[in-house]
């Protein structure tokens, strides 16, 4: 939806990492409160004491509290 809209006359609901990052696009609302919904980060058990993977799902959740807030 991103790329058409982008490309042509339309308008789309788009998430707004999506929408807010292409400097081609225009935000026209507010954020839809209706569409909305918690994020939930699944690790395979087996992976969850991976360092590698514990990093990750802590830098992620951490930047997602800082742009969610």
């Amino acid at each position: 939806m991103q790329t058409a809209v982008r490309h042509g006359p339309g308008l789309a609901v788009l998430p707004c990492y999506l929408g807010d990052s292409d400097p081609e696009l225009m935000r026209l609302t507010d954020p839809l409160p209706e569409l909305a919904f918690p994020l939930w980060p699944l690790t395979h058990p087996d992976l969850r004491r991976v360092s590698r993977i514990r990093v990750f799902t802590q830098d992620i959740g951490e930047y997602i509290r800082q742009r969610l807030g």
